[in-house]
């Protein structure tokens, strides 16, 4: 996608929105470039328009965005997925004096409804929000390594259908602030008319608390958020009257995120972490494999392939463990009088840790026999760095005009000071398992005759880098910058 043609058309579709009916019209458009090498890629680009009229106590808006998100994996297969989409918006806020109302609504199609009730002297406010809709997470496609003509690429659509709801409780005393939030989420399995889809089922719950204190000059703010995930995968493949199940992923996670913060005049502090551990646990049962290549594939694909292909499946147990923290400063200034120029700079130190651990078994059977070979694979990486971001706005203020003008820009650059990933226990090419041979459990279904055996391979340490240097990384990977406009009257 083209992103100027973009920019410059949302710019003048919001100052002409703007014009006609509102008192507030923003535009914005920006870009994530996360990774760009040879076997990983991630970029995600938008923009937006948004229209908002407020009259009294009534408030109601309008927005269009388009999104386009994408990336690629490659590890002996490839895997591509895009995400573009066109999002219309609207919705309404209604405050009254003790009590508001709003309702969001957009193409998605997503409803939100939300409810709070207050005390004017803000010693107490609750909040309850219930919404319910879909979201497209767009399509993953898998790509044989080798092109023969006979597996073709495989595109995986996955749409989410969605219930969500959120009660939070918030107060002020003198000059403290207290908030917590209680949040769920759960996701219905649902069977598109598609031949390939990704079918989920998850339960999410989130619970957030947080404090604040208001100095004379400074305030501080801390706050925490843990998260706890239940989350299964299902990869179908329909053809006719029949669905076979090709993918099956468990994934239990949790998340841990804290924060501080500190604001005195122009001078903003902060620092976060992050700790997030996952687990995928592999079912034994007969047609629970993670993967099984050949219930994807359809029957005159299934002729023209060789039989051991077709009798391979995987069963994969895994373990994910990843830390990150963030901290640093950044400093505001303004400049001007009829034209304010407005420029904030912003440094940060991170730094990340994350190791992914994984056992797979892989099953061949041939006739009633059945083979297991075993592969172990462990990951690490280890990443310290800086962010620097940059932010510019100029405003034209005219006492004897209400239109206020305003136009931003700003960008962000990931800086890295070391970068260390290492694959361990992986196979060499072209080198044979070695190991003692022992007897297999019979599957279900089997004679369990003797043909039943297990074969261990023994582990390989295989050190590996990130591809280029440092000075590569720069731009290409963790590169972010927007683009805004707004029109307020």
């Amino acid at each position: 996608m083209k992103i100027t043609p973009k920019i410059l058309f949302a710019l003048g579709l919001a100052i002409n929105a703007a014009q006609a009916i509102s008192n507030t019209g923003l535009a914005n458009c920006g870009g994530l470039f996360l990774l760009h090498l040879s076997d990983k890629q991630f970029s995600a680009k938008s923009c937006s328009i948004r229209d908002s009229l407020t009259v009294d106590n009534f408030n109601v808006y309008g927005a269009f965005e388009h999104i386009a998100i994408q990336g690629r994996y490659t590890d002996h297969w490839h895997i591509k997925g895009l995400n573009k989409q066109n999002i219309v918006s609207a919705g309404f806020e209604s405050h009254y004096k003790n009590v508001s109302l709003g309702v969001d609504v957009n193409s998605a199609p997503f409803v939100q409804a939300s409810f709070s009730a207050y005390r004017q002297d803000s010693l107490f406010k609750a909040s309850a929000s219930i919404a319910r809709g879909s979201l497209n997470f767009g399509t993953i496609r898998w790509i044989p390594e080798k092109e023969n003509g006979i597996i073709n690429t495989i595109a995986v659509d996955w749409e989410s259908h969605i219930f969500y709801s959120k009660l939070s409780a918030e107060s002020k005393i003198d000059n403290h602030y207290i908030d917590i939030s209680l949040s769920y989420a759960k996701t219905s399995p649902h069977n598109p008319d598609k031949a390939y889809y990704v079918r989920d089922s998850a339960n999410v719950i989130a619970l957030s608390g947080g404090y604040g204190h208001a100095f004379k000059k400074s305030r501080l703010n801390v706050g925490y958020t843990f998260t706890d995930a239940d989350i299964t995968l299902y990869g179908i493949y329909h053809s006719e009257d029949s669905r076979k199940r090709f993918m099956y992923l468990p994934l239990d996670a949790t998340m841990h995120l804290g924060f501080v913060h500190w604001d005195w005049e122009r001078l903003r502090t902060h620092m976060e972490f992050m700790h997030a551990a996952g687990r995928l646990r592999s079912n034994p049962n007969r047609f629970f494999e993670t993967l099984a290549p050949n219930r994807a594939l359809p029957a005159s694909v299934i002729k023209g392939l060789s039989f051991s292909f077709l009798q391979k499946a995987f069963r994969i147990d895994a373990d994910l463990d990843a830390s990150a923290i963030l901290g640093g400063a950044s400093y505001r200034w303004k400049l001007g009088s009829r034209y304010v120029f407005k420029s904030k700079v912003e440094l940060d130190l991170f730094g990340a840790s994350g190791e992914i651990n994984i056992d797979k078994q892989i099953e061949t059977t041939v006739m009633t026999s059945h083979r297991y070979e075993y592969e172990k694979t462990l990951r690490k990486l280890n990443s310290i760095g800086s962010v620097l971001s940059v932010d510019f706005e100029i405003n034209k203020v005219d006492k004897n005009s209400p239109v206020i003008f305003a136009l931003e820009y700003g960008f962000a650059q990931i800086i890295p000071f070391y970068i260390d990933y290492k694959d361990y226990n992986v196979d060499k090419p072209n080198e044979s398992s070695t190991g003692n041979k022992t007897p297999g459990k019979p599957s279900s279904g089997s004679s369990g005759s003797n043909n039943h055996e297990a074969e261990t391979k023994a582990p390989k340490d295989k050190a590996g880098s990130l591809d280029g240097n440092i000075s590569s990384l720069i731009f290409r990977n963790g590169f972010a910058t927007h683009l805004g406009i707004s029109i307020r009257f």
